[in-house]
C-alpha cells in the first residue's frame, strides 16, 4: 500500500514538471512565431517598396529621351535609396 502511494505521487509530480515545461515550450514557440511573422512582413513590405520604386525609375527612365534628364532621374533615385538604407 506505502508504495503504490510513492508511485502515485513520483507520477503526480512528474506530470506537473511536463505540464510546465510544455507550457514553457509552447510560450517560446509562440514567441518565435511572432517575431519570424513580424520580420517576414516587414521585409516583405520593404520588398514591395522597392519593387514599386523601381518600376517607376525604369518607366521614367525607359520614357525620357534626353540623356540629362535620365542622369538627373538616376541621381533623384541614387539620392532617395541611400536615404531609405542610412
Amino acid at each position: 500500500m506505502i508504495n503504490e502511494t510513492s508511485i502515485t505521487d513520483g507520477t503526480d509530480i512528474a506530470v506537473g514538471v511536463f505540464q510546465d515545461l510544455s507550457k514553457q515550450v509552447i510560450a517560446a514557440q509562440t514567441e518565435l512565431s511572432r517575431n519570424y511573422f513580424d520580420a517576414y512582413w516587414h521585409w516583405q513590405e520593404c520588398l514591395q517598396t522597392e519593387s514599386t520604386q523601381l518600376t517607376e525609375l525604369f518607366k521614367n527612365v525607359f520614357f525620357t529621351y534626353s540623356p540629362a534628364d535620365q542622369i538627373g532621374i538616376l541621381q533623384a533615385w541614387m539620392k532617395g535609396a541611400t536615404g531609405r538604407l542610412a
